[in-house]
């Protein structure tokens, strides 16, 4: 399962048919939200400088690549879903790009405004090109009130490479002369403290692009400036996700049931998450744990959809209950990645984004992971262990479980522990059986 990860929707599913058969094993693709590369703690309002530019001739060529770069970043800055494009649905086809995630969103910061900015470097003498340095751009950002400021440098080049081609002319075919136009550009940014004056965040970012032309299209051909700047929208986009989150389509599998009591019932489950249907899906999988509370792939099934609507934590415990019924390479990969999702849950929350809970129109019971002491069985999962309904060997088995497996501690008694099963049913263990 490919990771990862705000505005709850629909997502998309892909199908794989083999043969002429249609195979169940899709995945839910959706939009999953990712961590900056730097968390800048306590950033909450920060001013773009234009950046100093080699590009051109003159000192009004700098400055018209600089203040290009400067808006494009301030662009993809207050892009509140930034990462989210279409996405094919076929063919010919594509949909509009959505996530199932609701709370989140990639615009996490206040940006001062252009004219608000320019009025500050004229009152200090520095015209509106705004090349300062980080000692002078500390200072500015403590005048208009930002907590960091964002500087750097743009360093760009383009070629033009001529070639031949051909081009129809009526029915015939007839050399004509191209141009190919390239151009480079490296950006490197930084972000300073307008507290300490410190660099908080460096990256560079580089970017090439092109555009060729033949014969009766030349004139067609785009600028050098228009080549450029085509660079910088890409750099921006790199730029922007190392300071603020941003957007990754993911593949989310669903594993097969099974167990043939349940096969009907599981694959409507699947179809209703293959169509958007996840509070559908997961009542149907919690249904199922309760007339089978160990099927592990149920388990798997309903941490899945825990993750896609952003329940790290409820997710984390499913995938941990099918990893201590059957060791399985998936089970352990997502239980992994979900680990990593909470911590990166914790890190987006330091900079405002928390994604909203969503409650499953099931009972929590059925599904919520326990927080309380859990004593783990002895053996494996060929094995089974017998729960008693009192602590007497003689009373009624309520289950046989297998080994190996962690249950909830209710109480210790003497030679036995009173446990809870997955499914909510209290009954006695041997202690003997415990690890």
């Amino acid at each position: 399962m490919r990771p990862h990860s705000f505005i709850r929707a629909c997502c998309f599913v892909a199908f794989a048919i083999v043969g002429s058969e249609c195979s169940y094993a899709s995945d839910i693709k959706c939009f999953a939200l990712q961590p900056p590369d730097q968390v800048l703690v306590g950033v909450k309002k920060i001013a773009i400088l234009n950046f100093k530019s080699n590009y051109g001739f003159s000192q009004a060529d700098h400055t018209v690549q600089s203040t290009s770069f400067s808006d494009h970043l301030t662009q993809a800055l207050l892009d509140k879903g930034r990462g989210i494009t279409d996405v094919k649905s076929g063919f010919f086809s594509k949909k509009e790009g959505k996530t199932y995630l609701s709370g989140a969103r990639t615009d996490i910061y206040t940006l001062i405004g252009r004219e608000e900015l320019d009025q500050i470097l004229k009152e200090q003498n520095l015209g509106t090109s705004g090349l300062v340095d980080e000692t002078q751009a500390a200072s500015i950002g403590k005048l208009l009130g930002a907590d960091a400021i964002v500087v750097g440098d743009i360093v760009s080049s383009s070629n033009d490479e001529r070639s031949i081609g051909t081009e129809y002319q009526g029915k015939q075919s007839v050399s004509v002369s191209c141009l190919t136009r390239t151009a480079a550009a490296t950006v490197n940014m930084r972000v300073v403290s307008v507290a300490t004056g410190a660099i908080l965040f460096t990256k560079e970012s580089k970017t090439t692009a092109k555009d060729k032309q033949c014969g009766s299209n030349l004139p067609k051909l785009a600028s050098t400036l228009s080549v450029v700047d085509q660079c910088l929208v890409a750099a921006t986009t790199e730029l922007a996700n190392g300071i603020a989150p941003h957007f990754v389509e993911s593949d989310f599998a669903l594993k097969d049931v099974d167990a043939k009591a349940f096969k009907d019932q599981a694959n409507k489950a699947r179809d209703n998450a293959a169509n958007g249907k996840l509070d559908e899906a997961y009542a149907q999988y919690s249904s199922i744990i309760k007339d089978d509370p160990y099927n592990d792939a149920v388990m798997f099934n309903m941490g899945v959809l825990n993750e896609v609507v952003g329940n790290y934590q409820d997710a984390q415990d499913l995938y941990q209950k099918a990893v201590s019924v059957r060791h399985d390479g998936d089970y352990s990969k997502a239980l992994e990645h979900c680990k990593k999702m909470n911590d990166f849950s914790q890190s987006l929350a330091q900079i405002g984004i928390v994604v909203d809970k969503h409650t499953f129109n099931v009972t929590d019971a059925q599904v919520s992971a326990s927080t309380a002491a859990e004593v783990k069985l002895k053996g494996g999962g060929g094995d089974r262990i017998a729960l008693y309904t009192n602590a007497d060997p003689g009373s009624p088995v309520v289950a046989k479980v297998p080994g190996g497996i962690e249950l909830e501690v209710v109480e210790k008694a003497g030679d036995w522990v009173k446990v809870k099963t997955f499914d909510g049913k209290v009954a006695y263990v041997r202690k003997d059986d415990c690890r």
